[in-house]
């Protein structure tokens, strides 16, 4: 297995490590942007499913169905577009970080993810990486997240994982 060389000196001394404040905001800028990409195919997906519920019976607080008023067809579309709204909501972000370090917001508040040794975009199979590592970081109260509070590099443990640091651009 090739291992990546090991980092140039020179060049992170001169990185300034993001903090958990602005990795945080950054985060969830970043997310929130790609759910209002997203919102029209998940707010179609919505329209769909209740079109197919639109003969059913209501009351004050339930829907009562029989399986002749279900329209199953616009149902079927409508958790199809659902299920594709959530996939394109996690894929942008993952794109983001693969290509250029940082999304949107990321790039506005100066917070880029780069390759530890490189200090170039992680790719995209380190980004997936990251992604799944950001589950296992949250999994113990937390604390993988929090790890960048007295690590010298400032690396949660997903970014320990992929070998990547955040840092202001």
């Amino acid at each position: 297995m090739n291992s990546l060389p090991p980092p140039d000196p020179s060049t992170r001394v001169a990185w300034q490590y993001a903090g958990f404040w602005v990795r945080f905001l950054a985060r969830i800028g970043d997310n929130i942007v790609a759910i209002i990409y997203a919102s029209p195919i998940l707010v179609g997906g919505i329209f769909l499913i209740a079109l197919g519920v639109q003969n059913c019976d209501t009351t004050n607080e339930s829907i009562a169905c029989t399986s002749g008023q279900i329209e199953w067809a616009p149902i079927g579309l409508g958790i199809t577009a659902l299920v594709v709204g959530v996939v394109f909501a996690i894929v942008i972000p993952i794109r983001w970080v693969a290509q250029s370090g940082a999304g949107a917001v990321s790039r506005r508040m100066r917070v880029r993810v780069v390759c530890r040794r490189t200090a170039q975009p992680i790719g995209t199979g380190r980004a997936v990486g990251r992604l799944l590592g950001s589950f296992v970081s949250g999994w113990v109260f937390y604390l993988g997240y929090l790890w960048m509070l007295w690590d010298s590099e400032k690396q949660t443990w997903h970014d320990k994982m992929v070998s990547s640091v955040v840092i202001r651009a």
